[in-house]
């Protein structure tokens, strides 16, 4: 394998700006930026915008299919949407410390992309090793769940965080724990409301998990966190009145970072999508999702995931209506696609600042940066090369995963991923898989 030269195209590095330069790859990593390079094969990119391979810092994998596969072909759904980063979320009722490392091996044999962990505390015993996660699994985030999914995740109390965040505060400012933020009591009050009145849409789904059960988990997190002293993620945040608390609440806390999704920017409780689109916590009104753009354009919101969940309409079931029906989507391969489409085309969104939440925010906060995240010399040759003006219609067979259905089924999006270069090799090209798939586990240090 020799050096590669991207020539021609704009690099969008985050910090820097939009440059008009050339980029050497060799061995895997950037070994040069600038002008007249040369390298034994070059690539024109001429018109066409490079940003650092993206980071989608929340997935889950093998939740509903075989985690193999799944690690297989949605990364290589990831690769093909131009994200060579992801962050999976896992978990189980048992202690990881001995079998996870069989999953870390999983990763090594079958991942398209690069992948980093997030590991579920639910357990005292798990609570215990959160040390030994860190320093002999490489694994430096965990999440709670303060409120669950019934009969799959149980909520953690208060007592139970404040624990967990004092652990993490413990490992130093490299640990961090990611949170889904919405308050369990006030749901089930909801639930029983919107089950007394017979709700059945998408819209009455939303109902069951108020937005005021989302912003006063927001406050509550960061209070605790604030008392112990620890880095806390508040990932999918999903309404304006959690933006309202966010605006207020990061200014007096430092180690407050937030995450929305690129299906929450896109899509509100009113789509025609109906059940399909069921999902924890719910889509919100139009109002919530312009409230979500303004947050990320402003900083109060510091990254862009999926919360992807691959499933087949089979397994979703939406004909079982609101109390039925299973929660997720397959988002990662589409969620670049959407950000170009919804925010730069349709909004102004800047694209420096689309690489900011989409690349080298999440490798700030998760410990992988500037390995990944940003375009410069020693950094991980991960690019993807956008076309900001190509109008495609999406076809769930053309993006890669297993689902057999996508969000954003024949809708023509405006802006895509053109190619995929992971660790200094063309590996995707015009939505096509074109070359060997080398990714694996992200071992990190505190």
């Amino acid at each position: 394998m020799g050096k590669l030269l991207l020539r021609g195209g704009r690099l969008v590095i985050p910090g820097v700006g939009i440059l008009a330069a050339d980029v050497v790859m060799d061995n895997g990593k950037i070994e040069a930026v600038g002008y007249g390079l040369s390298a034994d094969e070059e690539v024109d990119v001429s018109g066409k915008y490079v940003l650092p391979g993206l980071i989608d810092p929340h997935i889950h994998l093998g939740i509903f299919g075989d985690l193999a596969e799944e690690m297989e072909k949605e990364t290589s759904s990831a690769l093909m949407g131009g994200v060579t980063t992801v962050g999976c979320f896992m978990g189980g009722p048992n202690p990881y410390l001995q079998d996870f490392k069989n999953t870390i091996a999983l990763a090594d044999a079958k991942a398209a992309t690069d992948i980093f962990f997030h590991l579920s505390i639910m357990t005292p015993e798990q609570q215990k090793e959160i040390p030994e996660y860190a320093g002999e699994l490489g694994i430096t985030s965990f999440k709670l769940y303060m409120s669950g999914i019934p009969g799959l995740i149980p909520d953690v109390d208060d007592g139970f965080m404040l624990q967990t965040l004092e652990i993490s505060a413990g490992l130093g400012d490299r640990a961090t724990v990611c949170v889904h933020a919405e308050n369990p009591h006030l749901i089930r009050v909801a639930t029983e409301r919107v089950r007394a009145r017979g709700g059945e849409t998408l819209a009455d789904w939303s109902d069951t998990h108020p937005n005021a059960a989302e912003a006063d988990a927001v406050r509550r997190a960061a209070y605790l966190n604030e008392l112990a002293g620890s880095r806390l993620y508040i990932v999918h945040v999903s309404t304006a009145q959690s933006v309202k608390a966010l605006t207020e609440l990061k200014p007096r806390f430092p180690r407050l970072f937030a995450e929305t999704t690129s299906p929450y920017l896109s899509i509100d409780k009113f789509s025609p999508l109906g059940l399909v689109a069921h999902m924890v916590p719910p889509f919100r009104e139009p109002e919530s999702v312009e409230a979500l753009w303004q947050g990320l354009a402003a900083g109060v919101l510091d990254t862009v995931g999926t919360d992807n969940v691959t499933l087949t309409l089979d397994l979703k079931g939406a004909a079982k209506g609101i109390w039925g029906a299973m929660p997720g989507y397959p988002a990662v391969g589409t969620s670049l696609a959407v950000m170009l489409n919804y925010g730069v085309n349709d909004r102004g969104f800047e694209l420096l600042r689309l690489a900011e939440v989409m690349s080298k925010n999440p490798a700030q906060i998760f410990g992988v940066y500037p390995q990944k995240g940003t375009i410069a010399p020693g950094s991980d040759a991960d690019l993807v090369v956008v076309d900001p003006d190509l109008v495609k219609q999406v076809r769930h067979e053309e993006l890669g995963s297993r689902a057999d259905f996508s969000l954003y089924e024949g809708q023509n999006l405006k802006g895509w991923p053109v190619m995929t270069i992971k660790s200094g090799q063309v590996v995707v090209q015009n939505g096509k898989m074109v070359g060997e798939r080398k990714g694996g586990f992200l071992k990190r240090s505190l």
